[in-house]
């Protein structure tokens, strides 16, 4: 265990996003391994992107809100490469959860994301289940509970010079996000005065209350910035329109023509070979 492991508990961790609405676990992943778990990722993520960048393009020309020119995120990497399993059931990452949403968290969400060399700033915004860009959104004003936790698996350093996260701490507790019409005068492309940006190293995960305020930064550098994001959810949350084809779905996204929030199934032959402690997390989302 390292000095900076030793110093950071999961109570720690709690505390900090109770408070803040966001904090960075230190040393989830071991820096000895994050290299060649980048390495896996992108590979098996490059054909995804192309499809992804179409998806985008329709969104785009419904109306809706999507990320930036130089973002590229590919969906459900988990049927792709299983090499960042092992780290999913984390006590700093999982254990986490549980602390702050409950026993039996489970994921709905793992994709790769990758911010390009000279990317812009992205805007502010709260994230799913609240971001009412979303057809499938939780309602303003916010009830005053946790229906999410965003992790951001950082596969590259996450510095001012890459683009780190931005937040604005303890935005979580304001009952609304950051919209045109929720946010009372903000300017959501704007620096805001009590923001701070978030830096962590190759195998360090931030982690939040989806309800708290935060946007991407500009990614100063000459590598492109690399991350893993997984969203874990309680036992008791409705994923139904998260799932292409099921009733929910249908109605909330494709009946009004919304903005779209879906995760493929777990194919069975992936289910099956994650390890004992990683399944409980998904099997609630396996594919025939």
């Amino acid at each position: 265990m390292s000095e900076k492991e030793a110093k950071q508990t999961l109570e720690n961790i709690v505390s900090d996003i109770k408070m803040s609405g966001f904090c960075v676990a230190k040393d989830v992943i071991p820096e000895e391994k994050v290299k060649a778990i980048r390495e896996e990722v992108l590979n098996v993520s490059r054909e995804a992107f192309a499809e992804i960048e179409k998806e985008k393009a329709k969104t785009r020309a419904q109306g809706h809100k999507m990320s930036i020119k130089g973002e590229h995120q590919a969906k459900g990497v988990i049927n792709n490469t299983q090499v960042f399993a092992p780290y999913l059931s984390h006590d700093k990452v999982l254990g986490v959860a549980e602390a702050l949403m409950g026993p039996y968290a489970r994921i709905v969400f793992t994709s790769v994301l990758i911010k390009d060399p000279r990317t812009e700033r992205f805007y502010w915004h709260d994230a799913w289940p609240y971001n009412q860009s979303n057809a499938m959104h939780i309602t303003e004003p916010y009830p005053d509970v946790m229906m999410g936790m965003t992790t951001i698996w950082m596969m590259t350093p996450f510095n001012e010079k890459t683009g780190g996260t931005y937040f604005i701490p303890g935005s979580h507790r304001i009952g609304n996000g950051p919209s045109v019409e929720g946010a009372k005068g903000i300017d959501i492309h704007s620096p805001h005065k009590t923001e701070v940006q978030i830096s962590g190293d190759p195998g360090d995960v931030l982690l939040f209350d989806p309800r708290v305020w935060h946007a991407g930064g500009v990614n100063y550098s000459d590598e492109p910035r690399i991350a893993l994001i997984i969203r874990y959810v309680p036992w008791w949350f409705n994923l139904n329109p998260a799932r292409i084809g099921t009733p929910d779905h249908t109605r909330m996204i494709v009946e009004t023509n919304g903005k779209n929030f879906d995760s493929p199934a777990v194919k069975r032959e992936v289910y099956e070979n994650l390890s004992d402690d990683v399944k409980p997390l998904f099997h609630h989302w396996v594919g025939d």
